[in-house]
């Protein structure tokens, strides 16, 4: 009798056990899965936060091409755009050097 009872307590506590492995590690809402999410949650933040920069320089490079005719006219000239009737020479860099 006494080793029945003993089995019955160790099977409830392995139960338990295995409940709580399975409530830290694989449920959808455990802690391992929380962290990670958390963790994917801020560098996802970090990220949307380095872009929203990049687009207000963007921004600010786009007013002053449409404001100011002279950088317009340089990002032209660094495409190799050239204005009516003008030559552009190229050099070839040598390779002697």
């Amino acid at each position: 009798m006494n080793k029945i009872n003993f089995s019955k307590k160790s099977i409830v506590y392995i139960l338990i056990l295995f409940l709580i492995l399975y409530i830290l590690f694989f449920d959808s809402a455990s802690f391992y899965n929380t962290y990670r999410l958390k963790h994917n949650m801020t560098t996802l933040e970090q990220n949307i936060s380095e872009l929203q920069k990049e687009n207000e320089q963007l921004k600010i490079e786009n007013e002053k091409l449409e404001t100011d005719k002279d950088i317009w006219e340089k990002k032209a000239r660094e495409l190799g755009m050239q204005k009516e009737g003008e030559e552009i020479f190229r050099f070839k860099e040598s390779d002697d050097l």
